[in-house]
């Protein structure tokens, strides 16, 4: 009796620096730099290392004995981000001499840990919007036991820019702390559109552990070369489910400036109808 294995998909690692991108993609590297895409199958690659001190990276094929070997480099600038490509590359490469038995282990996603109701997330969603439903209630009350009026009318008008400006801030403030870690600790790797759910367009990508994840770019995310199919996104190996992909400069100036300007007018607008008319009437 015979018996085979599949082996597991090697992760879909990726570099992107000014000077081009490298990317780890069905058992080839592709490196593509100034306008030229080149595919090496992993047979071809001796090692792939580090240089320039941590701040870049070179692959190096196989050659004759005796003879120097072809060098390709690409600059750039997260050493986190080159020590784990090459890592990852490095333990993908063809086995030339003997098998170590840890390459036969198969790292699976651990079921995730129960935790209490009153320690989930939902739980503290819900207390939060119990407290601020409260406290709006009360702020409405106070005012109209107060007999003002506009103040009342203010209050009840001035709930929507309120929220929408909080939201706003709110909105990028998670933003920026999610790509703050993805920068310190996130491992890039190639997204390659998988399926359509609902009207999500879902990328998949491989991770460290040979687990296939998927996720859902931004819109406006920057494709890898000129296939809109494939973007590069950076996730976090102890949240995989927190995923960014790479942006133009472009859009970050936009949203930047889109925040600074209607965020902070319906912040003002929000604060002067609602906690102002509260302060007025209590001060």
């Amino acid at each position: 009796m015979t018996t085979s294995s599949t082996p597991a998909p090697v992760p879909s690692v990726a570099l992107r620096g000014r000077s081009g991108a490298l990317w780890l993609e069905d058992g080839s590297l592709v490196l593509e730099q100034d306008g030229v895409r080149r595919r090496i199958p992993l047979p071809a690659v001796q090692e792939v290392r580090t240089t320039d001190g941590p701040r870049g990276v070179a692959v190096v094929l196989t050659a004759p004995e005796g003879t120097s070997p072809t060098v390709y480099r690409l600059a750039h600038r997260r050493a986190l981000e080159v020590a784990v490509f090459s890592a990852t590359v490095n333990a993908a490469l063809p086995v030339r001499e003997h098998r170590d038995g840890a390459e036969l282990v198969v790292v699976e996603p651990a079921e995730p840990a129960r935790t209490a109701f009153w320690a989930s997330g939902d739980f503290q969603l819900w207390a939060v919007i119990g407290l601020v439903g409260t406290a709006w209630l009360a702020g409405l009350v106070t005012l109209a036991a107060h007999g003002d009026l506009i103040g009342v009318l203010l209050w009840v008008l001035g709930t929507k820019p309120l929220f929408i400006g909080l939201l706003l801030y709110a909105l990028s403030a998670i933003a920026l702390y999610d790509r703050a870690i993805l920068r310190r600790r996130g491992v890039t790797v190639l997204a390659t559109y998988s399926h359509l759910a609902g009207k999500k367009r879902l990328y998949g990508f491989t991770d460290l552990d040979g687990v296939v994840r998927h996720c859902e770019p931004d819109s406006a995310a920057e494709p890898v070369g000129t296939d809109p199919r494939r973007v590069q996104v950076s996730y976090d190996p102890r949240n995989p489910d927190r995923v960014k992909a790479r942006l133009p400069l472009r859009t970050w100036v936009l949203r930047t400036l889109g925040v600074l300007v209607f965020g902070t007018l319906f912040l003002y607008a929000g604060l002067y109808m609602v906690p102002y008319q509260l302060i007025q009437v209590l001060f």
